[in-house]
């Protein structure tokens, strides 16, 4: 896999932003990433996808933590465990 993390972060400064708040908060869901980053719904979207793309940030789905929105899956966010050390050093 060979990502390059370095220019990644240089071509958007948000990038570093979102991946030092999932590296900090492992399993974060998107509402929460979101609200700590504090970047509007359709640029978190466009730099998720990005991310996502390239394999450095994987998207899950989870269990919601109640029966009434059981139905609904909630998305988590991680660093590809892959890609961790890369990632922690460089922010």
């Amino acid at each position: 896999m060979s990502v390059d993390l370095k220019a990644l972060v240089e071509s958007d400064p948000r990038i570093g932003s979102v991946l030092r708040t999932i590296i900090e908060t492992a399993y974060i869901e998107r509402q929460r990433l979101e609200e700590v980053v504090n970047i509007p719904h359709g640029e978190m979207e466009s730099l998720l996808s990005i991310l996502s793309e390239k394999m450095v940030v994987l998207e899950l789905a989870s269990q919601a933590d109640s029966s009434v929105e059981s139905r609904v899956p909630k998305k988590v966010y991680l660093i590809n465990p892959e890609l961790e050390q890369a990632v922690r050093e460089l922010i």
